[in-house]
């Protein structure tokens, strides 16, 4: 399940430097064209599934393998930096990308969320969708830029 999901990190220096309202609509498009199938594959296995929620859980820690493969050191250890960028592009990309799969993405998102909340150290983690994240950049910051 989910195999080579770790290519979703190898990017996220990318496309979290100069963050701004087009450049993450470009850059989530990018995502969705080039790792789309991860997040259908996860659909497709938590509707088959009788135990929805388990099986979310258990994507959940898949995603966290991938993390740690990813983005760990040699023994498999992230540091207090990747936490919080791990975090960070879970919240622009990722999360946006499993609640674009319907009805089924909640329930993977909170099975997601938990795996991270524990794997990253960050209680305080949540997931909101695209609309959310794209309307929270601001076109212009007083008029300049």
């Amino acid at each position: 399940m989910l195999q080579g999901m770790e290519m979703i990190f190898e990017n996220r220096g990318r496309m979290m430097t100069s963050l701004k309202k087009n450049a993450y609509e470009s850059l989530s498009k990018e995502f969705a064209q080039e790792y789309g199938h991860y997040f259908s594959e996860m659909r497709d296995y938590v509707e088959q599934a009788e135990d929805k929620k388990s099986a979310a859980e258990e994507i959940g820690g898949r995603v966290m393998q991938a993390v740690l493969e990813s983005c760990g050191n040699k023994r498999g250890v992230l540091d207090s930096r990747t936490r919080s960028e791990v975090s960070l592009f879970m919240v622009y990309y990722v999360f946006p990308a499993i609640l674009k799969q319907g009805e089924t993405g909640t329930v993977i998102a909170d099975g997601v969320l938990a795996a991270c909340r524990k794997g990253l150290k960050n209680r305080g983690l949540r997931y909101v969708d695209y609309d959310t994240v794209y309307n929270g950049f601001n076109d212009k910051l007083f008029g300049l830029f």
